[in-house]
């Protein structure tokens, strides 16, 4: 049997005279136990925000609000460049969405985006990240030759492949333009960042490489990750991507993988500050995010759990304990899933819909009660029942 439900609203709808506050906790328990049995599942997906435009990456302020980052809209004129045969158009759709206590909005607009004609394929703001002083930071993807953003397409094309913030930006591309620290061909796309006492931590899925870009904006590079077959036959890249800090200091990074997308293939990496790179796991397929929990576990978030090759899109949330033991926590209802973060609540947060322009979601994935507590909630539902009858005949 399953161990995951999606839930969105289960609560019915009750006449104007019977909604009474004494009323509110038989509604909650029936919505919960409405999302499916207590055997059938451990884990229960509840949709917060919609209407999302290619979610990507996502974090919380101080004051508890969610930020999504939103890549963009595949559609628009702009100047455009030819990758690998193909047209991308320079549109200026990429966004960010705040979300909290139940209300969202979009709060950044007219963000650098750059979609493929034809496929869709979206590339913008990927990933949205708070230092320790509340400085919010807005990592925007690219996926081009950063050399055409001041040709193809200018004047604005600039924007892509930055990290910005209030009053300023760093040029993550320009680095790749200058040094291409992992040699091969000239690609970058700013894809997660981390908040750190040194800076910000960047994964650069284009250049193959794990960055450093100090307070001054100087950017360095900490490690590059090698090419290696995967069943090609060739060295496939190994677009690196999740990315967390652990609490031994040390950085993670997760890799996604390059073609032939062999499913299996994807490794996360332990990156110590000095650069020392080791394997830490591997075995997992098509990662795009990183999260470490209180309890020392790391989490990781598969983009597509069968192969990009593979009829199918469904991503997996998996806990990797501090022991190496991996179970899967949620995979029904994640399509695509590109965002990860834990809330102070401790629930999983998931950018869901990940490419999807419009169709995008955040999942937020908590527990179910245990059985034990569903005896208490019943006893109390017991409660709760008799007050009621007594409050709807008085």
């Amino acid at each position: 049997m399953p161990d995951y439900i999606t839930c969105i609203d289960a609560r019915p709808s009750l006449p104007a005279r019977q909604r009474r506050p004494v009323l509110r906790p038989v509604l909650a328990l029936v919505a919960a136990l409405g999302c499916g049995s207590v055997s059938a599942a451990q884990y229960i997906g509840t949709v917060i925000a919609n209407d999302l435009n290619n979610p990507r990456g996502l974090a919380f302020a101080s004051d508890g609000a969610l930020y999504i980052a939103e890549a963009g809209i595949p559609e628009g004129t702009g100047p455009s460049t030819i990758i690998r045969g193909i047209s991308n158009v320079y549109t200026e759709t990429g966004s960010v969405t705040r979300y909290f206590e139940g209300a969202q909005s979009r709060v950044l607009t007219g963000l650098p985006s750059l979609y493929a004609v034809g496929s869709g394929e979206t590339s913008g703001p990927n990933d949205v990240t708070f230092s320790a002083d509340g400085t919010m930071y807005i990592t925007v993807g690219a996926g081009i030759d950063p050399n055409v953003r001041a040709t193809d397409l200018a004047p604005n094309g600039g924007g892509l492949g930055t990290i910005r913030f209030t009053g300023g930006s760093y040029d993550v591309a320009n680095h790749e333009a200058v040094s291409n620290p992992a040699g091969g061909p000239v690609d970058s796309n700013p894809w997660r960042t981390a908040a750190h006492s040194g800076g910000l931590l960047v994964t650069d899925a284009g250049a193959n490489a794990l960055l450093n870009v100090a307070p001054n904006g100087s950017i360095t590079t900490i490690t590059t990750f090698p090419g290696r077959d995967i069943g090609g036959g060739f060295p496939s890249d190994a677009v690196p991507t999740g990315l967390a800090i652990g609490p031994d200091g040390n950085y993670y990074v997760g890799q996604l993988a390059g073609f032939p997308f062999t499913p299996g293939a994807a490794r996360v990496y332990q990156v110590e500050p000095d650069g020392t790179t080791t394997v830490f796991a591997d075995g997992f397929t098509h990662i795009s995010a990183l999260a470490f929990g209180g309890d020392g576990s790391l989490y990781v978030l598969e983009f597509d759990s069968n192969g990009l090759l593979v009829p199918g899109d469904t991503g997996a949330l998996i806990r990797m304990a501090p022991n190496g033991t991996r179970e899967t926590l949620y995979s029904d209802g994640l399509v695509n899933p590109l965002g990860l973060a834990i809330g102070a609540d401790g629930a999983f947060y998931v950018s869901n819909y990940g490419t999807s322009a419009g169709g995008g979601q955040v999942l937020r994935i908590a527990p179910v009660p245990e059985p034990e507590t569903y005896a208490l909630m019943l006893g109390g539902l017991a409660l709760v029942g008799f007050a009621s009858r007594k409050r709807l005949r008085g």
